[in-house]
């Protein structure tokens, strides 16, 4: 029998962190492994011609995806006593469709949410409300004043 899954969408934001700890939190009492999904666009790099290579606009700064989720779950497992391990997970595309695709292995998907409200979340586009729409499986959604 395989173990269960717990995805959570994970993007840095306070939401995503409260999501997180709920999603491991939850994973003790299911006896189940939690994997945390960060999904990004790639950011078009545009370099104006310029004599000599020179860049007017000075050092683009570059994002790190692998390193903010790492930085996002130490955070939550820093706060939890005996915090079970997270699989780390970075993909590259639009956060709803990548965590409806991998929500077909888990027997959970939790997300946070920035709190406007459950229906107007879900007739909105984002990520929580597409997700509800197409998941495998069920979605569980953390308000940002949740506690356990």
């Amino acid at each position: 029998m395989r173990t269960p899954v717990i995805l959570v969408g994970v993007d840095g934001s306070a939401e995503s962190s409260a999501a997180l700890r709920w999603a491991m939190e939850e994973a003790a009492h299911r006896n189940a492994r939690v994997e945390a999904l960060f999904a990004y666009q790639r950011e078009p790099v545009v370099v104006p011609a310029v004599p000599m290579g020179l860049n007017p606009y000075g050092e683009m700064p570059q994002r790190h995806p692998a390193r903010e989720l790492h930085n996002a779950v130490q955070e939550v497992r820093a706060t939890m006593l005996n915090a079970p391990d997270v699989t780390e997970c970075v993909v590259v595309g639009d956060a709803a469709d990548r965590l409806t695709e991998a929500s077909t292995h888990a027997a959970l998907l939790v997300l946070g949410t920035r709190g406007r409200g459950a229906v107007r979340e879900f007739l909105s586009h984002g990520v929580a409300a597409n997700c509800l729409r197409h998941a495998g499986c069920p979605v569980v959604v953390i308000p940002p004043t949740a506690k356990r």
